[in-house]
């Protein structure tokens, strides 16, 4: 029975380990994105989306950066998308990497 308890114990540090090296990868493509300095993002979410994205096709799984209210104009909230192994999969609004460059004077 300890063994039981052990091996349980062990494969969910595993699956948390997998998780939190996942959530980091997911982070810094949404730093990337958002470039140096970020502007100013406002209050973050992030939720894993287990049962995907219906309007993409195969419903993949994503990690979905949450922001509002920013200072990016026209973008009140912004909402990245990000897969698990940390490609950005989709930006809402869809031109966002244009709206954060022309904040950027260089």
């Amino acid at each position: 029975m300890a063994r039981l308890f052990w091996l349980t114990v062990m494969a969910a540090f595993g699956a948390a380990l997998v998780a939190g090296a996942s959530w980091a990868g997911a982070f810094m493509a949404v730093g990337t994105l958002l470039g140096a300095p970020p502007p100013e993002m406002g209050t973050q979410t992030t939720t894993f989306l287990w049962h995907g994205m219906p309007r993409l096709p195969g419903h993949p799984r994503v990690w979905c950066f949450t922001f509002g209210p920013t200072r990016i104009p026209g973008a009140p909230t912004v909402r990245i998308y990000v897969s698990p192994l940390g490609r950005v999969v989709e930006t809402e609004p869809t031109d966002l990497e244009t709206r954060v460059k022309a904040l950027h004077p260089y």
